[in-house]
């Protein structure tokens, strides 16, 4: 078996094996009553209920959860309570995630549930809160809390602030950080110009923290390249249909002002590079940079023999991507030029 030492599967008991196995006949046989009876089409409450309790043993069976929607969409043409039996299916994905607390299927059906529109939004999102407590990086619960977001007109600034005590607790939390790229841009979209300004510092302020706290984390890197895209158009595909993280406006607009950030985020960067030379990320934002200034028209006379140093260093420390870092080379040295 996967993952068993035979030592511990001899250590169980041979009374314990068989009334393990015993359970798991009786379990594969109601599954097969159960999927016979989704087949027949047969929609009675002894089939409903069977399905929650063999969901309760096992979550990850989505043939359960398909079967059960058909059960409850069956109860509402019959004019069952609505309310009630939506109280119902959340009890029950909840089960479902205390077994399972990633369950693909559980997550998906509290989603289908709360879309019929009977539910106290605000518990969802404390329900989240739980479960984020329990794994900060669980991201089913973040999509369910951003798709409890869209529907349920979550303050953002709650929102943004939830994130911010995830990031402080380990920098590292890739989905917190995606958690920004999704609420970012709506405060962009309604803030006003000042509280916009003091909004992008303070973002950027937050990843120079996390640089210096831990350069070789790859989240927070990449989270500082949609920031930039964000805020001066480096690295958005403008002809691309734009996704929910991706910038409904650039804000800085004119190329002097972008030159100037690029130059500021330059400067930040190579200063850590002095501190931690080893930084493959930090190498690869130094050849980003001078691209983004470089296709700005701005050049530096240092500029090609600084890119020649950086890439023959990332190449050193990361061998077997080096086809890769020459392809970028030859673009980011092509920057600008006519």
């Amino acid at each position: 078996m996967h993952g068993v030492k035979r030592s511990d599967y001899e250590a169980v008991s041979k009374k314990e094996r068989e009334a393990k196995l015993k359970k798991i006949l009786h379990y594969s046989k109601l599954t097969k009553v159960v999927l016979q009876a989704h087949r027949d089409r047969l929609y009675s409450p002894k089939m409903f209920a069977l399905t929650g309790s063999l969901i309760e043993i096992n979550p990850d069976f989505y043939s359960l959860w398909n079967y059960r929607r058909e059960c409850v969409l069956d109860m509402l043409a019959a004019g069952k309570d609505k309310a009630l039996i939506c109280r119902d299916e959340l009890k029950l994905s909840e089960a479902g995630l205390r077994k399972n607390y990633k369950s693909y299927y559980a997550w998906y059906h509290r989603i289908w549930t709360i879309a019929m529109g009977t539910t106290d939004l605000k518990s969802e999102i404390q329900l989240c809160t739980k479960y984020l407590s329990m794994d900060s990086r669980n991201f089913h619960c973040w999509n369910y809390r951003r798709y409890v977001m869209r529907i349920g007109k979550v303050a953002l600034l709650d929102e943004l602030k939830f994130s911010s005590s995830k990031i402080d607790d380990n920098f590292s939390n890739y989905s917190a950080w995606h958690h920004r790229s999704y609420i970012i841009p709506q405060l962009i979209e309604a803030g006003d110009p000042a509280d916009i300004q003091k909004l992008v510092d303070e973002e950027f302020e937050l990843l120079k923290q996390a640089f210096y706290t831990d350069p070789g984390d790859q989240s927070t890197w990449l989270y500082h390249r949609w920031l930039l895209g964000q805020v001066i158009g480096l690295g958005v595909d403008q002809d691309r249909k734009a996704s929910s993280t991706e910038p409904r406006k650039v804000l800085v607009k004119d190329k002097e002002g972008q030159i100037k950030i690029l130059q500021r985020e330059l400067a930040m960067v190579e200063e850590l590079i002095e501190i931690e030379p080893d930084c493959k990320w930090a190498l690869l934002t130094v050849a980003m940079l001078i691209g983004g200034i470089k296709s700005r028209g701005k050049s530096d006379e240092g500029f090609q023999e600084k890119l020649k140093g950086t890439f023959e260093e990332l190449i050193k420390l990361d061998p077997f991507r080096q086809q890769y870092y020459l392809d970028m080379k030859k673009y980011v040295s092509e920057q600008g030029e006519t």
